[in-house]
């Protein structure tokens, strides 16, 4: 039964992000608990032995949603279900709303944390590609100091992204939006991880013309990342069906696909060009 249970280690609960901080960076072997819904199966199953767990759960000023001008402000250990169900994000951010509904279970939502997934780095979750989509801000605090990251600059690869080892994410910052969007996923069942995940985020002119777009796979591709040569095939473009089937083309030539057990890089394939062309009639038709 040793392999079911977690690895030694020693647990702290700091009362200030200084005091999180501090703790992570004097211990190069320790991880950040936020809502622990990705480490604790890691620990349980050996596949993560930190030396220390720092839990972020007492740490005031890091749970909330506020509208901060043209962005919705959404401190890291907010939960899957507050984002979900913040009147500011239904309000104006539907598209994080609609892939946060995506998110596992019930269970899960209520406890796992905007900081926490996104820090994992899961391209097959939907917060990374929430963020990548929406051309968030992400905020990390470190005992060097506070910095921000752009989205274009977060994800580098299969559960890799530029937080250093020793920052903590505190804030994400998401540019409001209430248009020109569309969120699709595609699993085996309701609550599994996606197969494929696609989101699109448009802008376009008084005549339908599509001004910018930023196309985005997650799952499919290993890490969630932009899809450019289907995003330069929309621009310049009225978002019709035409030019939707268009873009989906382009991106399933322009990816490499994973194969497991789930599915051949065929199919994934297949799914992206699907769902890439869905999504962006629906954006279109949001205009």
């Amino acid at each position: 039964m040793s392999a079911v249970k977690l690895p030694p280690l020693q647990y702290v609960a700091p009362r200030s992000l200084a005091q999180a901080c501090d703790l992570l960076a004097a211990d190069e072997d320790a991880k950040v608990l936020a809502g622990g819904q990705s480490l604790m199966p890691l620990l349980a199953i050996r596949l993560s032995s930190p030396s220390t767990l720092i839990d972020l759960a007492h740490v005031p000023d890091l749970v909330g949603v506020d509208e901060a001008g043209s962005y919705v402000h959404i401190r890291a250990m907010t939960t899957h279900q507050q984002v979900i169900a913040s009147p500011i994000v239904r309000e104006y951010l539907p598209f994080v709303a609609e892939a946060g509904a995506h998110i596992a279970h019930a269970q899960i939502r209520s406890r796992g944390t905007l900081g926490g997934s996104i820090a994992h780095g899961d391209g097959a979750a939907e917060w990374p590609l929430t963020v990548l989509t929406l051309d968030a801000m992400v905020e990390v605090e470190g005992v060097r100091g506070r910095r921000t990251i752009e989205s274009d600059d977060l994800f580098v690869g299969p559960y890799m992204t530029s937080i250093a080892p020793d920052e903590i994410v505190t804030d994400v910052w998401i540019p409001k939006k209430t248009e020109g969007w569309s969120f699709q996923e595609i699993a085996r069942r309701a609550g599994d991880y996606g197969l494929a995940l696609v989101g699109v985020s448009t802008e376009t002119g008084p005549d339908g013309t599509c001004t910018s777009a930023r196309i985005t796979v997650g799952a499919a591709a290993g890490t969630v990342q932009r899809v450019p040569a289907a995003e330069d095939s929309v621009v310049g473009n009225v978002l019709d069906e035409r030019t939707a089937r268009r873009a989906g083309e382009t991106a399933r030539e322009s990816l490499s696909f994973i194969s497991d057990i789930h599915g051949s890089n065929n199919y994934r394939g297949h799914l992206v060009q699907t769902l890439v062309t869905r999504a962006l009639i629906e954006a279109g038709a949001r205009r």
